[in-house]
């Protein structure tokens, strides 16, 4: 189109109409639980709704673009729970003839960093039109859900707000409209009733009749309450081959560095500037020596990857504002806060989606606390499941807001020797007891460290480059539940919570912790890069 057309039609749209991004719910209710599994919230410098189509992408309005984190598995923002999985966006496929200035073909893709948890409950993808779809009658019901604005001027809402909308003729749309619309388009509700879209949650879906059939793109910005004008959504039919060619190839991006894992079925290659991901280098190891070290350490120790505090106490309030706390739906680790940009945790944690900053209780999540997406896993490149080199750097989808609440803690500034008997601190959320229960409070206990010779005997082997502490001659350490976290001494974190035995009220064998100061190139070469 020529620029002064576009000049002239972005101008028709907003000095005739002042017409927004269409964002929020008027006059709808709460969302029913269990239902619509696949509404996404979209974060980082602002928000968007969205909704899941596969396993690996979610789809929402072109104009959303430059949002990192997507959030699915809740109605309500202010519950963060074991079914809500938070990703970042590892691509944005954004329409190739999308307009910013007359959201003309206003719709995109974003690939997740990795594939969305189904579950029957929480998380299902929404049906997309059929290659032949019949078209949308005139006053026909379709439902539009969002988190945004609920009166003009209003505050967004944290639980999912739904209402029904009637769709509108799209003749009578132009006309209403000035015959300004982008020609691939819906109109429905925000005319001739209170019902309809604000500003604040735009790329949300239009359904009808269980079919996600529009993303909402925008509105009368002016008068939400009861506009003059209808609400238009993209009209996801008309971009049928093109959704389909991205779902059905799966595109990957490979930025400028190409990393020797790529192989020949990545179908397409797309390079960018901006964003930078290589695939985790594979561990070349004979498959003998694992299967014999991975029974060594079960056969002869019965051990059991360390994750929670036997005979401790709450941690004290504005302490330890470093601890993190990671998750996904099924399972839970600890973690820490060494940088604003990246957590450590152990390596066999690996395959967590969310990080949680800021808070003691897990089940007070407020404006205090932060949960950040999993955008990178630096797992140890000589790392062997299940404990040898078990260290991980985990980069979070944006960086993480330093203040009262949120810290970061020391690590060893050089290889570093631990005295026996010294007296150090491991925290966690994990059990209390063995065959107890987890703890949604912060759990704190001071351990001993163990002499190292003394360890390796009694546990009769141990990988390398360990601390050993607690959990051996005494009734105090960790156990299942909460690998990852820190042992701190003198302030400085200087190991990781690995693994112990299974019996954990009175082991008679001690906690074992990855040693951090074993591994200060690899860290200090991640931190300096901000990359893996």
């Amino acid at each position: 189109m020529h620029t002064l057309h576009t000049y002239l039609l972005f101008h028709v749209l907003i000095c005739l109409r002042q017409n927004g991004f269409g964002n929020e719910i008027i006059n709808g209710h709460k969302a029913k639980k269990n239902s619509m599994q696949y509404m996404a919230r979209l974060t980082g410098r602002g928000g968007c709704g969205g909704f899941l189509v596969s396993e690996d992408f979610v789809m929402t309005a072109a104009h959303c673009a430059g949002l990192t984190e997507v959030t699915l598995g809740t109605h309500n923002l202010n519950k963060i729970d074991r079914n809500t999985m938070i990703y970042s966006v590892e691509k944005q496929c954004q329409h190739p003839n999308y307009d910013n200035n007359t959201l003309s073909n206003d719709i995109m893709l974003l690939k997740l960093s990795r594939k969305a948890q189904m579950g029957k409950k929480k998380i299902k993808p929404v049906k997309l039109p059929s290659k032949n779809p019949k078209p949308l009658k005139a006053k026909q019901k379709c439902t539009v859900a969002g988190w945004g604005l609920t009166k003009t001027a209003g505050n967004s809402a944290d639980e999912l707000q739904v209402v029904d909308v009637p769709v509108i003729d799209l003749k009578e749309c132009k006309n209403l409209w000035g015959r300004s619309l982008p020609p691939e388009v819906i109109c429905a509700g925000g005319y001739n009733t209170p019902k309809g879209i604000c500003q604040g949650d735009s790329g949300g879906p239009l359904v009808c009749k269980g079919v996600a059939v529009g993303v909402v793109s925008f509105n009368n910005k002016s008068n939400c309450d009861y506009p003059d004008l209808p609400n238009v959504y993209t009209d996801i039919s008309q971009f049928l081959p093109w959704i389909n060619d991205i779902l059905k190839k799966k595109k990957y991006m490979i930025e400028k560095a190409v990393c020797w894992t790529t192989r020949k079925s990545f179908k397409r290659v797309h390079c960018s500037a901006e964003r930078h991901h290589c695939a985790r280098p594979l561990v070349t190891m004979h498959p003998l020596i694992k299967f014999l070290l991975f029974h060594v350490l079960i056969c002869l120790g019965q051990n059991a990857f360390g994750t929670e505090i036997i005979n401790g106490h709450r941690a004290k309030n504005n302490t330890m504002q470093y601890m993190a706390h990671l998750q996904d739906s099924e399972h839970t680790c600890g973690g820490f806060l060494i940088s604003e940009d990246f957590v450590m945790t152990a390596a066999h944690c690996a395959g967590l989606t969310t990080v949680i900053l800021g808070t003691h209780d897990l089940n007070k999540i407020d404006e205090d606390t932060m949960v950040y997406g999993v955008q990178k896993e630096c797992v140890h490149p000589d790392y062997v499941y299940p404990v040898m080199n078990d260290i991980m750097l985990v980069k979070l989808s944006r960086k993480a807001q330093l203040g009262k609440n949120i810290k970061t803690i020391k690590i060893p500034t050089h290889p570093k020797f631990l005295k026996e008997n010294k007296k150090c601190t491991v925290a966690g959320w994990g059990l209390t007891k063995t065959g107890g229960n987890t703890v949604n409070k912060l759990q704190v206990v001071d351990v001993p460290v163990i002499d190292l010779e003394k360890c390796k005997f009694v546990w009769r082997w141990l990988p390398p480059k360990v601390i050993c502490a607690g959990g051996y001659d005494t009734t105090k350490g960790f156990c299942d539940g909460d690998s990852g976290g820190p042992l701190v001494c003198d302030g400085v974190a200087a190991g990781i919570v690995s693994f112990g035995e299974e019996k954990c009220d009175y082991p008679a064998r001690p906690n074992v912790y990855t040693d951090i100061s074993k591994f200060l190139p690899w860290i200090n070469d991640i931190l300096k890069k901000k990359k893996c």
